[in-house]
């Protein structure tokens, strides 16, 4: 209520200079300013109530301003003026209510996924903890073992994606503390490296140590994705290259694969969150959009590392 007294003083206002200034200068266009405020901040009632009393307002104004003109030219004059500020308050309002509902949707979606990845990553628990049974029994043939080693990577990657929901929400909200140690991250990565694909993942890293203050886990988790983002991306067999080095100061990690291409207009895009690049080539690639949106904020976090990827 407060709010919208505010907004009928703020008519007023407008009406008083509307009617000092003579019929040379039109101020028609400002009433639309406290019908679209309180459109936004109040609904579609107080929008409507608001848009009444700027008509009146401005048909009392012209009449005023204007007494050689006939009552019914600045009654007519005065409804076409309703009929768009009343149109003004009716759009804005239904502006805000989808605003409101995609809000919804978005939490919803958010608490649904949320809920998927907790069961996700406690099946993909007891997936991988059924494993070792499984490769204890005898005679396994090869197939059976190719078998159980993609039954493996499957419940890696569920884990994975279950991870990077989970963490999503607590990067973004900041609830969370980067625990630092330093440590030299070209051996680390080298460890990564070994760890995610060591035949095609090729590592060129400077000679001396390139010692980095920074959280080992989080930072494992970003450099992760951008390696099996590259991978993924390339053809199959060929070289994803990984440099270390420092320039400015600063630690860098450089990634360059051999495969689909980017504009440089989708370098925003992937790093987004969902962000995927939907091209023939790229189509039927698993993935839902949020690896690189994690080794963003994971990097964003850390703010003094930056890490440099880029996708040939």
């Amino acid at each position: 209520m407060p709010l919208t007294l505010l907004a009928a003083a703020g008519v007023g206002v407008i009406w008083l200079v509307d009617i000092s200034t003579g019929p040379d200068f039109g101020f028609a266009i400002f009433y639309l300013i406290p019908i679209g405020l309180v459109s936004w901040w109040l609904g579609r009632a107080s929008s409507m109530l608001i848009a009444l009393l700027s008509t009146a307002a401005w048909i009392w104004a012209d009449l005023v301003a204007r007494p050689s003109v006939a009552l019914s030219a600045s009654l007519w004059n005065g409804l076409t003026r309703a009929a768009i500020f009343l149109m003004l308050g009716l759009l804005i309002d239904q502006v805000r209510r989808e605003r409101v509902a995609l809000r919804s949707v978005d939490a919803h979606r958010e608490e649904s996924l949320a809920l998927i990845a907790h069961t996700l990553r406690r099946s993909a628990g007891e997936i991988e903890s059924a494993i070792p049974d499984l490769t204890r029994a005898p005679a396994l043939s090869a197939a059976e073992r190719r078998a159980i080693d993609e039954l493996r990577r499957q419940s890696r990657n569920f884990k994975r994606f279950a991870d990077d929901v989970l963490e999503v929400g607590q990067l973004e909200a900041g609830r969370f503390r980067l625990n630092r140690e330093r440590f030299d991250l070209s051996e680390f990565v080298a460890t990564l490296v070994k760890e995610t694909d060591r035949e095609r993942l090729q590592l060129v890293a400077e000679s001396d140590p390139v010692w980095v203050d920074a959280d080992p886990e989080r930072l494992r988790t970003a450099i992760e994705h951008i390696f099996n983002n590259a991978l993924r991306f390339s053809p199959p067999g060929s070289t994803v290259h990984v440099t270390v080095g420092q320039r400015e100061n600063r630690a860098r990690v450089l990634v360059k694969d051999q495969g689909v291409g980017l504009a440089r207009s989708h370098i925003d895009v992937i790093f987004r969150k969902y962000g995927r690049i939907e091209t023939a080539a790229t189509r039927d690639k698993i993935g839902v959009g949020l690896g690189l949106y994690v080794s963003r904020l994971v990097v964003e976090a850390h703010r003094d590392l930056p890490l440099s990827s880029h996708q040939a």
